[in-house]
């Protein structure tokens, strides 16, 4: 089913949908989502997900609750979703889909689809560093960053979460984010507060959303505005 958006979500996300059930390959250690369900089950396809009415219109996050372009999940359940959102979408009033991956380099995979036209595209990238302790399975952060900016000079609209914000390097975390070229960055802070990360000051910050500004537009959710 649609579940309308809630919480700290994006601001611009009427609803998410979730064809794509179960735990997520990543394991990053600070996911909501090991918080609100931690006996989770291996990922799977939800058949009764494909009844469901996208309606007209409406921004969808598809798949906000699992990463559905891990390695682990099979190319025929990626393909059936994204047919889905096509078959529905509405010529005259059409849906607009965000995918969020951390794996961004199998959205390549898919891109010729005929839904992407349709699609915003993002990555998390939390900081410039390499913690192997929170990323788990995640892959490294020049790896997400040189898929988004492929996407990106294909023309597709690329946006960048750095969500939770990581303690960072300032030049060498700009330099990233400008290479990916996004249309935005969206800040945000780790969602649960009930997980130790190692998090920058707030002077950082600051410093940090001034120099993105010369280069994009910056959002910071409403979980991140203490720093500021």
């Amino acid at each position: 089913m649609l579940n309308k958006s809630k919480g700290n979500m994006y601001h611009f996300i009427d609803y998410t949908w979730n064809p794509v059930k179960g735990e997520c390959n990543h394991n990053c250690s600070y996911c909501y989502m090991k918080v609100i369900n931690p006996n989770s089950t291996p990922p799977r396809l939800v058949e009764s997900e494909f009844t469901t009415n996208l309606g007209k219109g409406n921004s969808i996050f598809v798949g906000s609750s699992t990463d559905m372009f891990a390695e682990n999940i099979p190319s025929e359940w990626i393909n059936k979703v994204l047919d889905f959102c096509y078959q529905c979408n509405d010529p005259m009033k059409p849906n607009t889909y965000l995918l969020q991956s951390k794996n961004p380099k199998r959205f390549l995979e898919f891109i010729g689809h005929p839904i992407m036209k349709r699609v915003v595209f993002a990555t998390t990238i939390e900081t410039n560093r390499f913690y192997p302790e929170i990323f788990v399975n995640s892959p490294k952060i020049e790896d997400r960053a040189n898929a988004i900016k492929e996407i990106a000079e294909k023309g597709f609209y690329t946006i960048i979460t750095a969500e939770p914000l990581l303690a960072f390097d300032k030049t060498e975390f700009v330099e990233i984010i400008r290479q990916c070229n996004p249309r935005f960055v969206n800040i945000g802070r780790e969602s649960m507060r009930k997980i130790s990360v190692p998090e920058p000051t707030s002077a950082q910050v600051k410093e940090l959303v001034a120099e993105l500004r010369k280069i994009t537009k910056v959002k910071i959710k409403s979980n991140a505005k203490s720093w500021l």
